[in-house]
């Protein structure tokens, strides 16, 4: 009676570890970020969030919605710091194509050849956004803090930023707007701290 005790012990214990085998190695689901009628840029966790202060690690991929095949595209890399530095470039500045943060976000700026801006919040506060020229594997940081926006009637990239009151009497924060051609470069920008200092005024009068 014993031996047959452990002899289904032990099956049970296979069946086990073959269930959590199997469950460990199932493909993990994409899901689509953006697309065109003929292709998608899809989003794959890869290593998922430690704990309530990491961010995952992702992987890009894009789809042929005609003929369904699927190119790794780029891994997104964990920080190494616990800080927030942003950079003050006017204009797009290169980094590392196998070195970037986030990926939570995607929208295809132009599809041939295909360029995408990517982002997402590595410290849980400001935004990360990229600029990457898929074909030659070049990626670029947009020097704003607040996100993509969209384009204009032109097709300028226009992006969100939050900039702290230069008087110090005035908490809070405003919005500055930047407005960037295909190359990265600043062609304008909206700064909305006059009004927050007027009305300032406005109220001391």
């Amino acid at each position: 009676m014993k031996k047959v005790f452990i002899c289904l012990l032990s099956l049970s214990c296979i069946s086990l570890l073959y269930g959590y085998t199997d469950k460990q190695s199932m493909p993990v689901s994409k899901s689509v970020l953006c697309e065109t009628d003929n292709i998608e840029i899809l989003r794959q966790v890869v290593d998922p969030a430690k704990d309530e202060y990491d961010i995952d690690v992702v992987a890009l991929w894009l789809r042929d919605k005609n003929t369904g095949k699927e190119t790794k595209l780029l891994q997104t890399t964990r920080p190494d710091w616990r800080y927030w530095h942003m950079s003050d470039s006017k204009n797009f500045y290169p980094v590392s194509y196998d070195s970037l943060f986030v990926a939570s976000r995607a929208y295809i700026y132009n599809s041939d050849p295909l360029q995408i801006i990517v982002e997402g919040s590595p410290d849980f506060r400001n935004e990360f956004s990229y600029f990457i020229d898929i074909a030659d594997k070049k990626a670029r940081q947009i020097p704003a803090d607040g996100g993509y926006m969209g384009s204009t009637e032109e097709g300028y990239m226009v992006f969100r930023s939050y900039r702290y009151v230069s008087d110090p009497d005035i908490a809070g924060r405003y919005t500055l707007l930047q407005v960037f051609d295909e190359n990265g470069v600043l062609v304008d920008s909206l700064d909305l701290e006059h009004i927050i200092l007027q009305k300032y005024r406005d109220n001391e009068m």
